[in-house]
């Protein structure tokens, strides 16, 4: 199933669940009081203040962990965009016999790395793809190798051939960042704690005649909202948060290769 979908159904279903732990709790709430008196609320708070804090706690970290992670793959994409157009210009280093074979590969590998953002959704596609981008770069690393030699000028390996070897690492970087995420133990643990949480809230109104249904709804929706973005975070390009602002660097520089 699409990651989106699975985001989308996490959310709603914490929504809802965020909403029946907060009836439960108050309904279990107002039976103490009717049981106990005001003795129910007695060192309630202290653990409701707990409870609270953690989520708090745990929700910023884990948002502000997949926003890091997020800007991480802008920052590589950019970075590679960078080593390439650097590679690519430096190309005129080389025997003017040399270069047409290995500007059409170099033309292939972006175009590649284009269709591995493309299908980033389908780890299938991008396992294939990532194959293909291995062969490519030993092609064009032998090929520029051998055409350093010919030339002979010392200089002109030590100018083209570093851009090139951080474009081939930045490739591997993203993709190994791609594979990186939340723990799904966090997740859960998150997911439970926010319905504990859900519980308390509902129990604390224990002692209203009605419960509040705004202050259930905006706890659930934002709680539901966060967990969402969190997700959305981890698994870019396919729901809200996408990485097209940094796929327009290497869209420009792909174009900038037919010039």
């Amino acid at each position: 199933m699409n990651q989106l979908v699975l985001s989308a159904l996490l959310a709603v279903g914490l929504f809802f669940a965020l909403l029946l732990a907060q009836y439960a709790g108050r309904a279990l709430g107002k039976w103490r009081l009717e049981r106990s008196g005001e003795d129910a609320t007695v060192g309630a708070g202290a653990v409701e203040g707990a409870a609270f804090a953690l989520l708090g706690l745990l929700l910023a970290f884990t948002f502000s962990g997949a926003d890091a992670r997020l800007q991480h793959r802008r920052d590589l994409i950019i970075e590679q965009v960078n080593a390439l157009g650097t590679a690519w210009m430096r190309l005129d280093l080389l025997p003017a016999a040399d270069q047409p074979a290995i500007r059409s590969l170099f033309k292939r590998y972006v175009d590649d790395l284009q269709k591995a953002a493309a299908n980033s959704g389908d780890p299938g596609a991008v396992a294939v793809i990532a194959a293909d981008l291995q062969v490519l770069q030993n092609q064009i690393w032998r090929e520029c190798v051998a055409s350093v030699n010919r030339d002979g000028r010392p200089q002109v390996a030590s100018l083209l051939l570093p851009p090139l070897n951080d474009s081939f690492d930045l490739s591997t970087s993203r993709i190994a960042a791609s594979r990186i995420h939340v723990q799904p133990a966090v997740i859960a643990f998150l997911l439970g704690l926010s319905v504990v949480a859900g519980f308390l809230a509902g129990h604390a109104q224990a002692s209203a005649k009605r419960p509040s249904l705004v202050y259930m709804l905006i706890f659930a929706a934002l709680i539901s909202a966060t967990i969402y973005f969190i997700m959305d975070f981890e698994y870019p390009r396919r729901g809200l948060v996408t990485l097209k602002s940094a796929d327009a660097f290497m869209n420009e520089l792909r174009t900038s290769l037919n010039d």
